[in-house]
């Protein structure tokens, strides 16, 4: 790895949320609650040697180191090592970061939802209740579609073909064909024929 003199800046940690920036001098560093780590984090929860941070072809990469609490890139966390762009937030433990800097190379262009490795791939795929709750659900059965045609006509039995034409009782396959209901005309008919005078004798 070449060789950088202290006083260039190749990114600058920033903590999400405030507090004070870090200048990145180093093309590697490491994070941890230890004193000897290029980056000091003195919180209970950040290992000894928590992660680190290493610029390759113009792009800042992360790499958890074992730690207890985890290493994560904009809420995952990672299993192995991963790009961290400007606009990404990358964890160190609770405690969150962006990095500003310009970048260059191959890796800038890599689109970030290829990012990810399969652990954490699989990670995103839980998004059900039931999953995240740790319950099994590959035995669920599959979902049900709807047809993608209808039929064309519905055909129906007449009560005459029904196959519980048999069952039905005799009052009720003779019983008379139901009286239309009046009409308005009908009703006026009515009207009138009340209060027609009476023939004269």
């Amino acid at each position: 790895m070449p060789a950088h003199s202290d006083s260039s800046i190749l990114g600058v940690l920033r903590p999400v949320g405030g507090g004070d920036p870090i200048p990145l001098k180093k093309h590697e560093l490491f994070i941890g609650r230890r004193p000897a780590n290029d980056i000091h984090l003195d919180f209970e929860n950040v290992s000894g040697k928590h992660c680190s941070l290493r610029l390759i072809n113009g792009v800042w990469m992360v790499r958890d180191l074992g730690s207890t609490n985890g290493t994560t890139v904009n809420g995952l966390t990672i299993t192995s090592e991963h790009t961290v762009m400007p606009d990404d937030e990358f964890g160190v433990a609770t405690h969150l970061f962006h990095i500003d800097y310009e970048p260059s190379g191959p890796e800038a262009v890599i689109s970030k939802s290829e990012v990810f490795d399969d652990d954490v791939l699989e990670e995103r795929k839980k998004h059900s209740l039931m999953e995240l709750a740790g319950i099994d659900v590959e035995d669920r059965p599959a979902p049900r579609t709807r047809a993608k045609t209808a039929p064309a006509k519905i055909e129906r039995l007449s009560a005459d073909e029904a196959e519980f034409d048999d069952v039905l009782p005799d009052y009720i396959k003779k019983a008379p064909t139901p009286v239309v209901a009046p009409t308005d005309d009908d009703f006026l008919k009515l009207i009138e024929d009340e209060v027609k005078p009476p023939p004269k004798q």
